[in-house]
């Protein structure tokens, strides 16, 4: 037997903070036959537990899952339980044509291997601090080289900018070693604890409020960074410039009187990067890699976002186009999910509506507009139809709906990519409606879900809803593995992990996101430049492409990037353009990966991309049909780079560099829980939980960050004290957040309230 090649399982693996001693349990997800728009089933699977220094492991099935070490929901000393993913090697041999087969301590002896043949290489990255500063003192690396022992070994994260001897704890790795139970090959990766560290014991509260004791950096263990080097007190300024993060200003820190933001000089212990695998005989050398990463828990475990990151890679790899018979399950499936996102949202706070009187109360997608643009403020949908219980019978009706094969509306319902400049009521309306897309706009979903709706809803195919198997490609565990079917592969959970750490479970629309900045993934999709990843702003670039530093990408296979941006000024006017002193020519950029669709079906090819004449830091408006009028756009054909490695679904070193996918983050996250609006990502970051019918019949519940349970619902105004505090979080966020269940508090399966 000879072993042609290696993969690591899954591709990509998240991992997810917590300070407890213990991961969090192995389990599945998985929909009631009965009740197929219920939440999502909990199932327990088999759990690791592994021995710290011979790395052995010994496998149970509990019970229930417990997210969080608490006596009850309402204690606020709990300590949450990390999601630590299990990585899995499998091989591909000359006697097993396309499938692939777990590697096992048996197949390398029979290949004329043995297990001391095998290393590890791991390198992760914290590089937010860069991501401001642009100092490459500011990075953060920890490396792991050439493991392997069976020990635990430490992921420290080293920097220039940090002080004498200091490091960052950024998780550790452990190479498991394999036993007669469990013969695979696998490897470990558990994130950090979710600590805030600092540069200094004091912080300026405000300009008039200078020097005081910092109650986050409050011992000397938590100081890592030289305070001289210049994170402390970092100034980005009110007035955005192009390369700063969108939102921009998303670190802790405090505000001057003109709105420039100062930091505080803190860091969290968020990464990503790579892990890879190293098999090296006599006359050869194999080498398999998977991306791993450390963000927050999946505080709605039940629960799936609209669009998450498979449905992005899913699109790289299959292509936005969608031909022949589509399963009604697959135009069911966004449709829960959906409903799913909506469920745990205040709606009727997020339709803009008046809140105990006040108007423009909160940050919803209603403010975005009127103050991004100037839109007329106004309710996108009546305001007596939103109520959060309504319209999850609205959900349920489209649902039940679609296998009739008499719900072909619904595809016109869905807003596309190209209409999010319109800012008119009947396309506010459009699906998916009340949330933000990873553009800053109305979401939509990528081109590939919308052509799936339309399949099906065209009638394609329509069968009985096999509820009970829905999730099948989503939670696949079965080793007989085609290597040609990266799809699978990227759906491959494993044995010992819990769900959440599958793409599957992660969001895309980021702005900036929450396991990842997705959106960094495009930056480097042309050879030769270096984009922003929020905009069509040239950051960087090659000599050859040095012209280009400063110019903005106005089209790509001369399709454009942004649209015009229209809407109502006045109540029942008509759309008119909209512009403002610092958006002159009222541009709407259109996110990444879904201007990138077609193109990246010729990675490796060369395609034509048009450019601003010169240096643009205003965005610009570029029609197809002045692409080539050679005073306003400098034509350019670039090489599309490979988004994965060859004939794998692993991200490609030309694409992404460790560190990169959570640059953009808030710094530290916990900001984000604070400070952002959950009108994009209700499905891992809750909103409205225990929810339920008042004597009207309408939803009544609690806003998630609220302090006390009360069933009235406190309006995040981002002032009332009633609600949870940057400091709250900063200090005891695992204390303090409440995971979600059948969506009601909960601290596991077993103490659903």
């Amino acid at each position: 037997m000879k072993i042609l090649a290696l993969r690591i399982l899954p591709p990509i693996a998240i991992g997810r903070l917590g300070s407890s001693a213990v991961p969090l349990s192995a389990y599945d997800l998985g929909l009631s036959p009965e009740r197929p728009l219920d939440f999502r089933n909990i199932i327990p699977k088999q759990t690791f537990s592994v021995d710290p220094v011979s790395g052995k492991i010994t496998g149970e099935l509990p019970k229930q899952i417990n997210f969080k070490d608490a006596p009850s929901v309402e204690s606020r000393d709990g300590k949450i339980h990390p999601v630590a993913p299990f990585l899995e090697v499998f091989a591909l041999t000359d006697e097993d044509g396309d499938r692939l087969v777990p590697l096992t301590e048996a197949l390398l002896i029979m290949a004329g291997y043995s297990l001391k043949d095998i290393s590890w290489d791991v390198e992760v990255g914290n590089i937010k601090i860069f991501r401001r500063t642009g100092k490459e003192g500011d990075k953060i690396y920890a490396k792991v080289l050439g493991l392997n022992s069976h020990a635990v070994a430490p992921l420290l994260g080293e920097s220039e900018n940090f002080l004498p001897g200091k490091t960052l704890p950024l998780g550790s790795v452990q190479f498991i070693s394999p036993t007669a139970e469990f013969p695979e090959v696998r490897f470990r990766f558990t994130p950090g604890a979710g600590k805030v560290y600092g540069s200094s014991r004091f912080r300026n509260e405000s300009p008039n409020k200078l020097n005081q004791p910092d109650p986050i950096i409050n011992s000397e263990d938590l100081v890592i960074y030289d305070k001289e080097k210049g994170w402390w007190g970092y100034c980005e300024k009110g007035v955005g410039e192009p390369t700063y993060t969108n939102p921009a200003q998303i670190f802790a820190g405090y505000y001057l009187e003109n709105n420039d933001r100062i930091s505080w000089g803190y860091l969290d212990d968020e990464c990503d990067g790579f892990v890879s695998v190293h098999l090296k005989g006599k006359d050869d050398k194999l080498t398999a890699r998977a991306h791993i990463s450390a963000g927050p828990p999946a505080f709605a475990p039940d629960t799936l976002p609209v669009r998450v990151v498979s449905d992005e890679l899913e699109q790289i790899l299959l292509g936005p186009e969608v031909t022949g018979e589509v399963d009604i399950e697959e135009a069911e499936e966004i449709v829960r999910r959906a409903l799913e996102t909506i469920r745990l949202m205040n709606t009727s706070v997020m339709n803009g509506n008046s809140f105990e009187g006040i108007q423009n109360a909160a940050s919803t997608m209603v403010r975005q507009n009127t103050n991004d643009f100037g839109r007329l403020y106004e309710p996108i949908m009546a305001t007596s139809i939103v109520d959060n219980l309504a319209l999850r019978a609205l959900h349920e009706r489209v649902f039940g709906g679609l296998s009739t094969g008499a719900a072909a509306w619904f595809a016109d319902a869905l807003r596309h990519p190209n209409e999010i400049g319109d800012l008119s009521s009947p396309m506010l309306r459009k699906m998916p409606a009340l949330m933000r897309g990873a553009d800053g706009r109305s979401l939509t979903l990528t081109h590939r879900q919308i052509n799936l709706v339309i399949q099906a809803a065209a009638g394609a195919i329509f069968k009985d809803s096999q509820a009970a198997g829905a999730l099948d490609k989503s939670s696949l565990s079965d080793k007989a593995l085609k290597a040609s079917n990266l799809t699978a592969q990227l759906h491959y959970l494993g044995e010992g992990n819990p769900f959440s750490i599958l793409p599957r479970a992660a969001i895309s629309n980021c702005f900036p996101g929450l396991e990842f900045d997705f959106r960094n993934l495009w930056r480097r999709a042309f050879e030769g430049i270096l984009l922003i990843e929020n905009n069509n702003y040239v950051v960087s670039a090659d000599p050859e492409f040095e012209h280009l530093k400063g110019c903005r990408l106005v089209a790509i296979g001369y399709k454009p990037t942004m649209v015009a941006t229209s809407g109502p000024v006045f109540p029942g006017g008509d759309s008119i353009p909209l512009i403002t002193a610092a958006n002159p020519n009222g541009v709407s950029f259109m996110e990444w990966s879904n201007s990138m669709a077609q193109v990246l079906q010729k990675q490796g090819e060369e395609v034509i991309c048009h450019f601003t004449i010169g240096p643009s830091i205003t965005e610009v408006v570029a029609l197809a049909k002045d692409l080539d009028n050679e005073k306003l756009y400098q034509k350019v054909p670039l090489k599309v780079n490979h988004f994965f490695e060859a004939d794998t679904s692993v991200f490609s070193e030309e694409i992404i560099k460790p560190g990169e996918m959570t640059q953009g983050l808030c710094a530290p996250w916990q900001n984000d829980y604070r400070e952002c609006a959950c009108y994009y990502w209700a499905a891992s970051r809750p909103d409205f939980v225990n929810v339920v019918p008042d004597e009207k019949g309408l939803s009544s519940g609690d806003n998630w960050m609220a302090k006390k349970r009360t069933g009235e619902y406190i309006l995040d105004n981002r002032t009332d004290s009633r609600l949870l505090s940057y400091d709250d979080l900063f200090r005891n966020w695992e204390g303090e957040l409440s995971f979600i269940i059948k969506g009601n508090d909960a601290t596991g399966t077993d103490q659903e309230k």
